[in-house]
């Protein structure tokens, strides 16, 4: 039964006209009703576009040990610039002397970021779970489009990074790429030296990491690290950029940083820091295996042109007695130069086009551009006695492709 039968019936005609009345009321109100729902809807959905920003960046930075007071340092120069709506900057943060917090990073200041469960505890930071636990309350609570990890400590190329000194524990790189198994990093970035190894981005490539860049140095990072604010600065004015955009401008501005200028410590050292691809790298070692069997195949008329294409390749580092790594674009290109036989040429060449592949970015300091730094480094020891001390370098995924047994041709067959 309809209103205006139901209103005819028991209230008459007067009532009918009331019932009317109030009919069309009913209907102004619902239609009100309808529009300030369809409103609402639409604006709790703006709402929550908003409040998903461009990038969140965010720096696992452990200060718990004797580079405690670089992280002061650090954290300030983000300080300088902070968080926007579109960019969010956020750092877990494990001093020496105090126990680790969760900040936002804002201009000016930081804000010990809530319902973190660390916050206020002595956490090891050389625990995968605590990176784990960092990374998804980050995703979590600072939704973004994109997202860089930054890992900031000491590095230890195949051996890992994060030191931590309370307990005494370190992240290897199978912990790492465990710890961020389930999201997607754009950009993984350690502050941290000795990072832009083909072992070290190979281990990544094979364990399916959901990462498009790793960014690294294939030298030492001087104690000042990144330079943040320029960093920021430059990701705030352009937020929409992309995440290799973000890493080539990454690698610029620490480029730039540590030029050469007058009451610049940081600028005498060896500044070198590169993009890479990871998804590219395994192409890289197959051609690189390609190259070294056909080495293999004469050693003893090809050892002294690897010789000579390894001194080649030494960086800096070696001064100080820290021989063990190469620039491997500047020995494959030596070996191609040096050699006459054609097989080896090919082989050269093709390792030496997917390396530009995977190298989407480089930037160096005047002193590292003119010792041939290309960005990307291999392990090379001088002979097999030199491994004594490291972490066995047969665990690594890299070795087993064909490089240590090319290093133990090399070495005379010398297995110890």
């Amino acid at each position: 039964m309809v209103l205006y039968e139901w209103s005819t019936k028991f209230f008459g005609a007067e009532g009918r006209r009331d019932s009317l009345k109030m009919s069309k009321q009913i209907g102004v109100y619902a239609l009100c009703f309808v529009i300030l729902a369809v409103f609402t809807v639409q604006g709790s959905l703006a709402a929550k576009v908003e409040s998903v920003a461009s990038w969140t960046f965010m720096v696992y930075m452990d200060a718990d040990n004797n580079l405690d007071p670089y992280g002061l340092y650090s954290l300030g120069l983000m300080e300088e610039v902070g968080s926007t709506q579109k960019v969010n900057v956020v750092v877990l943060w494990d001093g020496l002397y105090k126990p680790a917090y969760m900040y936002k990073v804002i201009k000016g200041d930081v804000e010990e970021v809530k319902g973190f469960t660390l916050n206020g505890v002595e956490v090891n930071m050389g625990d995968p779970q605590t990176l784990k636990t960092f990374v998804r309350f980050t995703i979590r609570n600072f939704k973004a489009e994109h997202y860089v990890l930054v890992l900031w400590d000491h590095g230890d190329d195949v051996s890992g990074c994060c030191w931590d000194e309370h307990p005494e524990d370190h992240l290897t790189h199978p912990e790492v790429a465990t710890a961020l198994s389930k999201h997607h990093i754009d950009i993984l970035a350690f502050d941290a030296c000795l990072m832009a190894m083909i072992e070290v981005a190979y281990e990544y490539n094979q364990y399916g990491l959901n990462t498009d860049y790793l960014v690294g140095s294939e030298n030492y990072v001087p104690l000042y690290g990144y330079p943040y604010d320029t960093i920021l600065e430059e990701l705030n004015q352009n937020p929409t950029m992309s995440e290799l955009d973000l890493a080539e401008v990454i690698v610029r501005h620490y480029a730039e940083f540590y030029q050469p200028r007058p009451h610049f410590n940081g600028g005498v050292m060896g500044g070198t820091l590169s993009a890479i691809d990871i998804a590219k790298v395994d192409e890289v070692v197959a051609d690189l295996s390609v190259m070294t069997k056909a080495l293999m195949s004469n050693m003893e008329a090809n050892r002294g042109m690897i010789t000579n294409a390894r001194g080649a390749g030494m960086l800096p580092w070696s001064e100080y007695g820290w021989d063990l790594y190469i620039d491997l674009p500047t020995f494959v290109e030596s070996i191609t130069r040096m050699t006459t036989d054609p097989a080896i040429t090919s082989a050269g060449d093709a390792v030496s086009y997917s390396l530009s592949q995977a190298i989407v970015a480089l930037g160096n300091n005047k002193p590292m551009e003119s010792t041939g730094a290309r960005g990307m480094g291999i392990w090379f020891p001088s002979s097999y006695h030199r491994m004594w001390g490291l972490i066995p370098y047969e665990a690594t995924k890299f070795a087993a492709q064909g490089w240590l047994d090319f290093l133990y041709a090399y070495w005379n067959d010398y297995h110890g």
